[in-house]
């Protein structure tokens, strides 16, 4: 049964008087294309939520090293890196103000859409900043910042249906309006029963800042700081467990902040995968170099409960990166060049599972390709939104095994077997204790 919504003591008492100066600029995306568990099975993702809940707009938590650009008259976050991390709450606006949430519903079961929902930010609640901990030192919690987040993020969390929270961390080449959007409309596919938060750190809008490697450097001083926020979440949330969605050069920064995370915390004679509460983590077309990814696989290992990872034959970001950059393949790459004790690492990493959209496609007859594909082809970001919103097997999902015990393919018949494992909606939605 679904629990109905509180009121959140911060977001319902003060949005609404700050929508004007907080409001982003005509920052705009459209919806992402449904994903095929919807389209091709026939429901929505949002038939299941109350009357009282119709409310077209989404909440979307978030933390930043952004720098508060205090050039604006609005709350805006630029590019500059910050020693703090800001916290706050954004409100994503679906559509227009005309939009009915009886039209969203439609567009979100609907694989071909008659028209373009945009998403926007229509308002943003800067809580304020904290001072991550350094090692083995005490969080500053600046101006009760972080207390009065954590309220709120639990008021969420505890009257949601799902009381996991998802995180996602963006990769590079965008701004917060980018983080926050990308963020509400994961949220919104997963049947906006879970709470999420976008972490925000501070790449440039030009690809020369990343290809040079200055904006891979940022990505890596940005770790620690994404370590201290699940830290912090352990210590303080009361989520039953914390899934990270990561893309391309955000991967970077989550391997980095969960080998941070591990090293901190490995010896000490507790259970850290219990006391951290990592679900899922999704590396998706992560630009992450193989050796890079393997030397912190079985910390990660470690931490979490499940590491997916995702690879296509045709990514055109990860070739240019690759060539460029240098570093050897990435792990979002279908070819691999690994070393026999690479591939023991591989095989020992008894939670890892990876996903070659691109394996089988003659079969299929069509490739899943480009470095966009895990949003914008409604077969791979199926497998993203069951594998966050349920604990569904690779065989449950849809998959099926390739050549290595750890690889999975999408298979031709892949709409028919997501027909028989997902009888009904609420199959989708995990039960909780």
């Amino acid at each position: 049964m679904l629990v109905a919504r509180k009121h959140y003591a911060v977001i319902v008492a003060t949005l609404g008087a700050i929508f004007l100066t907080a409001c982003s600029g005509p920052q705009v995306q459209p919806l992402m294309p449904t994903p095929v568990v919807f389209s091709e099975l026939g429901f929505s993702p949002l038939e299941h939520i109350p009357e009282s809940e119709r409310w077209t707009p989404r909440r979307v938590y978030y933390a930043t090293t952004r720098q508060r650009d205090d050039n604006l008259q609005r709350i805006d976050y630029g590019n500059t890196e910050g020693d703090k991390i800001l916290l706050g709450m954004t409100l994503i606006g679906f559509g227009g103000p005309d939009l009915s949430w009886s039209d969203l519903s439609e567009y979100s079961r609907q694989g071909e859409r008659s028209d373009i929902v945009d998403l926007s930010i229509a308002g943003l609640v800067e809580i304020g900043p904290y001072t991550p901990a350094e090692s083995g030192g005490a969080t500053a919690d600046d101006s009760g910042a972080l207390s009065w987040f954590m309220s709120d993020l639990n008021a969420s969390i505890e009257s949601a249906r799902d009381r996991d929270l998802l995180i996602y961390v963006h990769g590079a080449k965008v701004n917060f309006y980018n983080a926050s959007a990308f963020a509400a409309q994961l949220d919104h596919f997963m049947g906006r029963d879970m709470t999420s938060i976008a972490f925000s750190w501070p790449t440039r809008q030009n690809i020369l800042a990343y290809a040079a490697g200055s904006d891979v450097q940022r990505a890596y001083r940005t770790a620690p700081a994404l370590a201290s926020l699940l830290d912090e979440l352990a210590k303080r949330s009361s989520a039953r467990r914390i899934h990270i969605v990561c893309w391309s050069a955000g991967g970077r920064v989550v391997t980095a902040a969960l080998k941070h995370l591990y090293d901190q915390h490995a010896g000490s004679g507790e259970d850290i995968r219990e006391r951290f509460r990592i679900g899922t983590v999704y590396f998706a077309a992560a630009d992450v170099p193989d050796g890079e990814f393997i030397d912190a696989l079985p910390s990660i290992n470690d931490l979490a409960t499940r590491i997916i990872v995702t690879e296509s034959s045709k990514d055109g970001a990860l070739d240019v990166a690759k060539s460029i950059m240098g570093g050897g393949a990435r792990i979002g790459q279908r070819d691999h060049e690994l070393t026999p004790e690479q591939l023991t690492v591989i095989e020992q990493a008894d939670r890892l599972e990876v996903v070659d959209v691109s394996h089988g496609w003659e079969d299929r007859g069509f490739d899943i390709t480009g470095h966009r594909y895990w949003f914008d082809h409604p077969w791979a970001s199926s497998d993203v939104v069951l594998s966050i919103r349920s604990d569904f097997s690779p065989q449950d999902r849809g998959l099926t095994k390739a050549a290595e015990e750890f690889l999975w393919k999408i298979p031709a018949d892949y709409v028919e077997r997501l027909r028989k494992t997902i009888m009904r909606e609420d199959l989708i939605l995990r039960e909780q204790d």
